[in-house]
């Protein structure tokens, strides 16, 4: 039996200034791409490198970047707070959690809003696509004894 699971009931949320002492949550978010850490390679080759063989050895963690889907309301407090944050350019706390449940999970990591590439279209609903640079260390914790932790 599959133990796969919908990804309804995820909450997103990013300060809504850069000294705001509490998180706000996005509304409407459609989709939420989580980071993605990933190891640089740093190259350590040398004039007697076994066989000609570039070697390699791990650098440093980058985080790399998110994007939220939204559906768009201009000038809605989501919209000005996105706007905001892009505009100050300033690095925020941010948070996903997944649904809740037995396996709910927070993943909390400062980061900066670096797009926000908003859609019209004439027959649909007006989206929007936040992309977020992680700016940091990306901190996981399991929040199944208490899933309305923002």
């Amino acid at each position: 039996m599959s133990t796969a699971q919908i990804g309804y009931g995820t909450r997103f949320y990013m300060m809504a200034t850069s000294g705001a002492s509490a998180l706000t949550k996005v509304a409407e978010v459609t989709s939420v791409s989580l980071p993605n850490e990933q190891i640089a390679e740093v190259e350590v080759t040398h004039y007697e490198s076994p066989g000609r063989t570039r070697e390699f050895i791990p650098g440093l963690n980058d985080a790399g970047e998110i994007t939220i889907g939204i559906n768009w309301h201009p000038g809605d407090a989501t919209d000005a707070m996105i706007v905001t944050a892009k505009a100050d350019g300033a690095v925020r706390t941010m948070r996903v959690v997944t649904p809740p449940g037995d396996d709910s999970q927070m993943y909390s990591f400062p980061g900066f809003v670096k797009g926000f590439e908003r859609t019209t279209p004439i027959d649909d609903r007006m989206t929007a696509t936040v992309t977020i640079r992680v700016a940091g260390a990306v901190v996981q914790l399991d929040t199944s004894a208490n899933p309305t932790v923002p």
